[in-house]
């Protein structure tokens, strides 16, 4: 209940998270301080709408590489202020990003200049995304 309150406005107040759990203030401050010492809650964020920013152009791009290369890369790749997601998969691809720019140029620009530039890039694939259909900041279990 308390993760379920949070995920849908990070700025409820401790006692509203209470009289939603149906506990105390102290005790609704007690499990919100587990829930981050134990690493379940990593910190609070804002969602923005991208393109009203300026960053209407969003891109999957998937990396294929040597293998070798990849950690040397984790820095670079997390340096880069256009990526707002890397993962390393495993699969047809090595590395996806999620990244967002203000238009195709600067997304030319990101993969042929600088991904593709770095060490053990062999191969890139751009997925341009359209429409965002869903976007949860948490994603809880399914309940049975």
């Amino acid at each position: 209940m308390i993760i379920s309150a949070l995920s849908e406005d990070a700025r409820t107040g401790i006692t509203e998270i209470a009289a939603l759990a149906n506990v105390s203030r102290a005790t609704a401050y007690n499990r919100i301080k587990r829930l981050t010492d134990d690493g379940i809650i990593r910190g609070y964020s804002v969602i923005a709408d991208h393109a009203r920013m300026g960053l209407g152009v969003t891109a999957l791009v998937l990396i294929s590489g040597s293998q070798p290369d990849w950690r040397a890369n984790r820095e670079v790749l997390s340096s880069y202020p256009e990526v707002e997601y890397c993962w390393y998969v495993v699969g047809s691809a090595d590395i996806v990003l999620l990244v967002r720019v203000a238009d195709t140029d600067q997304l030319r620009d990101l993969i042929l200049t600088r991904l593709q530039s770095l060490p053990g890039v062999t191969a890139t694939q751009t997925l341009t995304v359209i429409d965002e259909v869903v976007h949860r900041p948490v994603v809880r279990p399914a309940e049975d």
